[in-house]
């Protein structure tokens, strides 16, 4: 009798867990991985639309230049797909924006719909006019949540493989996540440059501190004067007397961010080498850290003449946001 209780009680048991996990599946179904390059978003629309008015619209916002690079690149390189050609394969792209008419105006943002990551922007307008309404008002913020999505992925992705940063810890007092795939190219008191080789050049990670005096450091003003100052004094060109420095016939872009809840002044902008012809893009941030009297500086630079540097520029954004404070503000 005994033994016919217990093989029930187990048969019981058994059946609930099946049926735990079954419910499990079905709200939460296992997707697929995401496919797609940095900054590429698959657009979903008529091929009417899009040869016309509302096409060039989206051009317009999301393939506008992208900032501070030698060469002209898009923001977003877009590929058009008709309606009926959204299928499985599309569906797995890790960026979509489709356009569609409807009853109603609205944006509405989807996460994770068919694969993961993946983030879905759907913009429905009763009409071709409303549509472009909704693009004029919400284009620079769907540009934005693509931006932080593509810099998570990115962030994700790096982690996988990351250095041992101990060092830059105990000596700045921060920490950050630099893929193991960057060397350690010098190291000075409170200075560090790592570099990675890409394609016909390199990209390069610079993290050192600087004094945090007055107001003007606060408005950013001498992002450059620091900057310039560590180029003369750490990065040396291929001859005596080169040496990086700041490009001033184009002023940089500047604007205040956050970088893990710290103010901080974002700087982008050209570099060259002085009595060199060497020279590249660079983005710059100067995290504020007011109890100890200085700024932490985390900049990405590339040289890498004659191929597209977008992507190699947001893949260090993306390392140099994930810059923390170890020490209490």
């Amino acid at each position: 009798m005994k033994n016919k209780q217990m093989k029930k009680f187990i048969f019981l048991n058994i059946l609930s867990v099946y049926f735990l996990f079954s419910c499990q599946n079905d709200n939460q179904k296992i997707l697929p991985e995401s496919t797609g390059k940095t900054h590429n978003i698959l657009v979903i629309m008529d091929d009417k639309d899009w040869k016309q008015s509302v096409g060039d619209s989206i051009r317009k916002y999301f393939a506008s230049e992208f900032t501070d690079l030698p060469q002209s690149e898009p923001q977003y390189t877009l590929h058009q797909a008709s309606p009926h050609l959204f299928t499985d394969i599309f569906k797995n792209i890790r960026d979509i924006l489709i356009i569609k008419k409807g009853n109603k105006n609205a944006v509405k943002y989807y996460k994770d719909r068919f694969a993961k990551p993946q983030l879905i922007v759907e913009v429905e307008g009763k009409n071709n006019e409303e549509i472009k309404k909704l693009l004029y008002k919400h284009a620079q913020e769907i540009i934005e949540r693509f931006n932080q999505f593509e810099i998570k992925h990115l962030q994700n992705v790096q982690r996988k493989a990351l250095r041992n940063n101990a060092d830059i810890e105990k000596e700045l007092g921060i920490s950050i996540d630099i893929p193991d795939y960057f060397a350690l190219v010098d190291h000075q008191k409170n200075f560090f440059w790592f570099r990675r080789d890409v394609k016909n050049g390199e990209a390069d990670i610079l993290l050192y501190s600087v004094p945090l005096k007055d107001e003007q450091d606060l408005k950013g003003n001498r992002v450059l004067y620091y900057r310039d100052s560590i180029g003369k004094k750490y990065i040396p060109g291929p001859l005596d007397s080169t040496y990086m420095k700041s490009e001033y016939n184009l002023s940089p872009t500047q604007v205040m961010t956050t970088i893990n809840g710290k103010r901080a002044i974002e700087t982008r902008g050209l570099w060259n080498m002085k009595n060199d012809f060497m020279g590249g893009p660079y983005v710059n941030y100067s995290i504020i850290d007011k109890k100890h009297h200085r700024m932490i500086v985390g900049e990405g630079f590339i040289y890498a003449p004659a191929i597209d540097k977008r992507d190699y520029m947001v893949q260090l954004e993306a390392i140099l946001r994930t810059i923390k404070l170890k020490k209490e503000n």
